[in-house]
């Protein structure tokens, strides 16, 4: 009895796999906010026992601002806002003390600060905002109270400083993580929509359920914008994080896998777009020729080998799963592919032209999906 009991099959992992799901969507959130109260919180303490409290706030507002959800968006952020409201605080107090404070010296200022903003904005959108903002405070408020203005500087650096640090060294790859995954779960959907594609071609669904494959492929479209985006996110995450060296490495190929997956799901969308064509009906063109068939069996060749190579990205580039079939094996299937479509064995077509409609779109398939299946493999090493 106890022998059996041993060999009793562990839980499935379901629940498991959701906990992570939920940790991933709301860690960077979570890491946010422990970021802002610490940068609040240390700006306060720190700058109220050295400058008193009037000053601590501004140390402590400018702590908050700064503070956002990368080390070099943070650093960036905190440049800004320095030298924003030292550009702003500098030119108050010069036309302050040259015509004093009057409805022409403030328009005159706040004039004077948007050009500026103007010619830098450029250089960053928040620096250009900063100064008529901060112009405007150290003008009025520096009026009553003589010392604003230096400590309105001091607080934008002393706030920018720790919320900086405070960011450095509070900021885990996971980013660069969610780039990885985003790629990843494109290759899967794109790789479920494939087969439905491949039914298509073969005439084996009906008009309604083609249309309907159309727009899924568009909608793929809008994730390949949104996973570019995801991408973007980690490639910020990886600058001035000292965390991020071993991880960094992750996204030296997904621009070319991005690419390649870009190109792919516009290449579909062109078979889609083919085979809904109303005029003359793709039923009427194909009448269930060979050729169709063997595209449409090229085309799941396509979405297997991608769910693969999904399965490498998503995987961690130390240890691969022994689930994963090997980088050959997929190599393999892929020239295989390829040799299938340069050497089609097909019954002699009744309508020669028929098969010119569509076999542009899935030829030119098969080595976009093979350059990036070999990128996939790479990123994967």
């Amino acid at each position: 009895m106890k022998a059996k009991e041993r060999t009793i099959t562990p839980l499935p992992h379901p629940p498991l796999n959701k906990l992570r799901g939920v940790w991933s969507s709301r860690s960077p959130l979570l890491l946010f906010a422990i970021k802002s109260a610490l940068a609040a919180g240390f700006s306060w303490a720190i700058v109220s026992s050295l400058l008193g409290e009037e000053a601590a706030a501004l140390a402590l507002v400018s702590a908050v601002i700064v503070v956002q959800v990368t080390s070099w968006q943070t650093a960036r952020k905190s440049i800004e806002r320095v030298l924003g409201v030292i550009i702003g605080v500098i030119l108050a107090v010069l036309i302050a003390h040259l015509f004093g404070l009057n409805f022409w010296t403030i328009t005159l200022m706040i004039f004077s600060a948007q050009i500026i903003g103007m010619f830098l904005q450029n250089r960053g959108q928040y620096l250009a905002t900063q100064i008529p903002i901060s112009a405007a405070l150290a003008l009025l408020l520096g009026a009553t109270a003589g010392n604003y203005p230096l400590l309105r500087m001091l607080g934008a650096l002393v706030g920018g400083l720790i919320g900086t640090v405070i960011s450095l060294l509070l900021s885990p790859p996971i980013y660069i993580f969610r780039a990885r995954d985003a790629v990843a779960e494109l290759m899967t959907r794109l790789a479920a929509a494939i087969p439905r594609l491949a039914a298509a071609l073969a005439v084996q669904l009906s008009e309604a359920e083609s249309r309907e494959i159309y727009t899924h492929i568009r909608n793929l479209e809008q994730q390949v914008r949104a996973t570019e985006q995801a991408y973007s996110l980690g490639l910020d995450s990886a600058r001035l994080n000292p965390w991020a060296r071993r991880a960094r490495r992750l996204l030296v190929d997904y621009p070319d896998v991005l690419l390649a997956l870009d190109r792919l799901v516009r290449q579909i969308r062109r078979i889609a777009y083919t085979i809904n064509e109303p005029e003359p009906s793709w039923s009427e063109i194909v009448q269930k020729q060979d050729w169709a068939l063997d595209y449409a069996r090229l085309l799941e060749e396509i979405g297997s080998i991608l769910v693969s190579a999904a399965g490498y990205v998503r995987s961690p580039a130390t240890t691969q799963s022994s689930d994963l079939p090997e980088r050959e094996t997929l190599s393999t299937r892929m020239e295989h592919a390829q040799s299938k479509l340069n050497h089609p064995q097909t019954t002699p077509l009744t309508r020669p032209s028929a098969q010119a409609i569509a076999s542009p779109f899935v030829a030119q398939s098969l080595p976009i999906c093979a350059a990036c299946l070999t990128k996939c493999m790479m990123s994967s090493k």
